[in-house]
This record gives structure tokens, sequence and C-alpha cells, in this order.
């Protein structure tokens, strides 16, 4: 459960103005919880995500607070809502890139497969690209329909946050919460099939 506020929203405040000692230290209040959030993300995803948590914290916390232009932190919850959603930019962008260099993106790089390498890892990571595509292309759509419902999604998938979290962050009940999640999960899955 993200920590209770005790000054985060003024550092939120004054780190989103430039303030580095207000950055340091709200580092210093929010990095377990994102680490969690991040370790809880990469945990259930496929054998085919190279990137790690400590990345994907320290790559979502600068998205949030080193941005061009200022946020108006409302407070903690917001913070933390954001940070999913930074999560789930920066392992969508690193699906693409992946993608992109597999097919001989600007960089040229090439796969990460070595002559003797299973077959199975090389489609488990084509597919777990594939995947996290398909899975942000679906939750575009599903915000159209439901913003609330796509919110949920992103939460509990990419912010890796219960149920009881996602109520409290959304300032919704618990069961809202079960019964949306149960019904952006079917009709992703029914999006998701027929692609």
């Amino acid at each position: 459960m993200p920590a209770p506020d005790s000054g985060m929203t003024v550092l939120l405040m004054q780190a989103s103005r430039g303030d580095e000692n207000a950055r340091s230290r709200l580092f210093n209040i929010v990095q377990d919880q994102l680490r969690a959030m991040a370790t809880n993300k990469l945990r259930g995803e496929q054998a085919g995500v190279t990137i790690q948590a400590t990345m994907l914290v320290h790559d979502a916390y600068l998205q949030l607070i080193g941005a061009d232009q200022p946020i108006d932190w409302s407070d903690r919850k917001h913070f933390y809502v954001l940070a999913a959603k930074a999560m789930r930019r920066i392992l969508v962008d690193h699906a693409r890139g992946r993608r992109a260099a597999k097919r001989g993106g600007p960089q040229r790089r090439r796969a990460a497969v070595e002559p003797g390498m299973l077959a199975d890892r090389v489609t488990a990571d084509r597919a777990t690209t594939d995947n996290v595509l398909a899975l942000h292309d679906a939750l575009k759509r599903l915000a159209e329909l439901d913003s609330r419902q796509a919110d949920i999604v992103e939460l509990r998938h990419f912010g890796g946050y219960s149920v009881a979290e996602t109520a409290d962050l959304l300032n919704v009940s618990e069961r809202t919460v079960k019964s949306d999640f149960a019904a952006a999960k079917a009709w992703l899955f029914r999006e998701l099939s027929q692609a």
C-alpha cells in the first residue's frame, strides 16, 4: 500500500518545480513502493522481458519528476496512479524498441540470440513483445469505452496493486474494483483473442 502522505504532497510540488533536495527526499520515500510495483509487474511477465525492476523504477521516477512541464500533484494517490501509467509507457516503449531492433531498426542491433539458444526462448521473447503491445492497444480502446475500467487494469496489471489499494487510489469501493476488473478482463480477452 502506498505510504501515508506525511508531507509527500509538499515534496511532490517542490520536486516538480525543480527542487533537487525535494526530489532526493521524495525518491527516498517512494522508492520501496515503486520497486515493489515494478517487481510485481515484471514477475508476471514472460521470460522475454529484459528490463529490470531497478531500471523500471528509475525511468518511471524520472518521467514523473523530471518532466519538462511541472505537474500539479494533488496528492500521493495521484503520484502512484501516474507511476503505474509511467511503468506501462516504459514497458510499451521497451517492447517497441525490441521489435524495431529485431527488424533492423535505426540502431541495427542484432537480436540477443546466441548460437545454440533454444527456439522456445526466441519464440517467448517475440510473444512477450507482441503481448505487451497488443495489451497496450487494447487498453487504449477500452479507455475510450470505460476509462475507469482501463485505469483499474492499469493499476492492477502494470502497478501491481491489490484490489484494496486500487480502490483506495481511485476512491471507489473494492466491490466496484472487482466487478470492473472482471468486466475489463472479459472485454480484453475478447479483443486480444480476435487480434
